[in-house]
């Protein structure tokens, strides 16, 4: 007798470290301090905006902070405006305590905002969190609406979980997250107005959508992140001989 117990996979689960937006004008923001966990995928996403044209695009940001190396995912300018969305990962044995310092390179921006992430339960493989990334999408509406959809391909398993981020160009106003997706953050600032949204699920979805009410351009990045390994099968074997039962 063959007794086969199934493979045990371990859910993504998410947790908020910080969300907050600036107005000051500066060339670099500092975040409260956040502890992230040892060993887990850590998701930052920024939004930040120029002064107005003719002024150079928005600067694509740096990040540091935690003993952590935060890598560019991918960036979004929206449009031909002023405002740019960046999302960016980071993973450690050991990260510290501590803000992360937004850096736009000497380049004064006219605001900031900002959300930052983690999440358990996913691959650990790679650099920095390489290995939880499978794809990543950037895209905007040039044409302004209520509402944006950012379509990934195919995933590579309907257990592997998704992340997004949106901004809205021009107005600061709350966005509601896609059926079936929790939201982590909603926040933005005026002067210029931004908003800056955050949302996950657990599961396949290879449609990242936000909505909100008054008609606005947007800009957004999805990602698909991979499920840890499955912890190996038990197969527990018995025998017969005689009568009796041999474990």
């Amino acid at each position: 007798l063959l007794l086969w117990a199934a493979p045990a996979w371990a859910a993504i689960t998410q947790a908020s470290l910080t969300s907050d937006a600036s107005t000051t004008n500066a060339s670099s923001y500092t975040t409260a301090s956040i502890t992230p966990t040892a060993n887990r995928l850590v998701i930052a996403v920024v939004i930040n905006d120029t002064p107005t044209p003719p002024a150079p695009p928005p600067t694509t940001p740096t990040l540091s902070g935690n003993g952590l190396t935060y890598v560019q995912i991918a960036t979004q300018r929206q449009d031909n405006d002023t405002g740019r969305i960046t999302m960016f990962r980071a993973m450690g044995a050991s990260p510290s305590a501590g803000a992360v310092t937004i850096d736009l390179g000497g380049n004064t921006q006219r605001g900031c905002a900002w959300s930052i992430f983690e999440f358990a339960g996913m691959d650990t493989t790679g650099t920095n969190g390489s290995g939880a990334i499978v794809q990543s999408v950037a895209a905007n509406i040039t044409v302004a609406g209520t509402t944006m959809t950012i379509t990934l391909a195919a995933f590579g398993s309907a257990t592997n979980g998704a992340a997004s981020g949106f901004m809205l160009a021009t107005i600061n106003e709350a966005m509601t997250p896609d059926t079936g997706w929790t939201e982590i953050a909603d926040v933005g600032h005026a002067t210029p107005d931004r908003r800056i949204e955050t949302q996950w699920r657990a599961d396949q979805d290879t449609t990242a959508v936000v909505s909100w009410t008054t008609s606005a351009k947007a800009a957004g990045i999805a990602i698909e992140i991979k499920e840890a390994a499955a912890a190996g099968a038990t197969v527990l074997q018995s025998s017969t001989w005689q009568g009796a039962t041999i474990n």
